[in-house]
């Protein structure tokens, strides 16, 4: 459902855009499927908000006191990603950047995404010491063979079940998922074909470049069936229209606090230890 005050499009124009823009990219199966679906009982919207309200204690705390749009005709309909079985294994992440950004200095030891993530944590009120809390995992591990193991084991495992026999089979389906799959190589190319320039010099403006930060920003749920006989799920969704014109400073902002705080180069202060692929493979070279 639309929420009250937002800046995002238009559901109907949200759903043109999947269609036409989203849509050809992909193979049907990996996307998770979306339909409008009109709200002819007016009624509906009062409903919703007051089930909102009444259980605003108990939402993450960026969402308590949002409410339902009371102009929404249209709600969004969206294929259910939950599990079939009760022992299936369900879990979503975010890909986010699969590539490095074309605004980084040609300095950077980390991909934009391990720079992204020390800058949010040294932006805390009270940051906790680096290396104490939980480690900064790299996106680019998933798509390097040597690094699948790892990725497995940091970026993915907590959503597993503990190790046993009875549970190894969803481990070795994953893993053989990661080695070969077709959906996180095809973003990782839709997401530099569309923006060689990176957010400081690319014009927003550009559908293209405004594709790339949809992409950049979706969410990949995987669904492991309890029988070892089917096949892993993968799709991905939250690929909403972007609002240039709302976002565009903010990108540029962030992108500019990366480079200016050297936080692409490793050389914030205090320095933050990382799992980057792209700090691992400089280091290497210099040796």
């Amino acid at each position: 459902m639309p929420k009250a005050g937002t800046t995002a499009y238009p559901y109907s124009e949200l759903q043109s855009y999947w269609e036409t823009s989203i849509r050809p990219l992909f193979e049907e199966d990996d996307l998770v499927q979306q339909y409008l679906v009109p709200l002819d009982d007016s009624a509906i919207i009062a409903r919703l908000n007051a089930v909102l309200q009444g259980s605003d204690s108990l939402r993450r705390k960026e969402f308590q006191g949002s409410r339902v749009s009371s102009s929404a005709t249209v709600g969004m309909l969206v294929e259910s990603m939950d599990k079939k079985h009760p022992s299936d294994i369900v879990f979503e992440f975010k890909p986010k950047w699969l590539s490095q950004s074309p605004s980084a200095p040609p300095s950077a030891v980390r991909c934009r995404n391990c720079a992204r993530e020390v800058q949010k944590r040294n932006s805390k009120p009270s940051p906790p010491p680096p290396n104490t809390d939980n480690p900064i995992d790299c996106p680019l591990m998933l798509l390097d063979p040597p690094s699948l193991t790892q990725s497995l084991s940091t970026l993915l495992s907590p959503s597993l079940p503990s190790p046993d026999e009875s549970t190894d089979h969803y481990r070795t389906r994953l893993s053989h998922w990661l080695q070969t799959n077709t959906l996180l190589p095809r973003l990782r190319f839709l997401q530099q074909s569309n923006d060689p320039l990176g957010p400081l010099a690319a014009d927003p403006s550009n559908p293209a470049f405004q594709l790339a930060m949809t992409l950049r920003d979706c969410s990949v749920f995987i669904r492991i069936p309890a029988d070892p006989t089917l096949p892993v799920e993968a799709c991905i969704a939250d690929l909403d229209k972007k609002n240039w014109e709302a976002k565009t400073e903010y990108w540029r902002a962030t992108e500019r606090g990366l480079i200016e705080d050297r936080y692409y180069e490793g050389k914030e202060m205090p320095r933050w230890q990382t799992n980057c692929l792209l700090e691992r493979e400089k280091g290497a070279e210099r040796q």
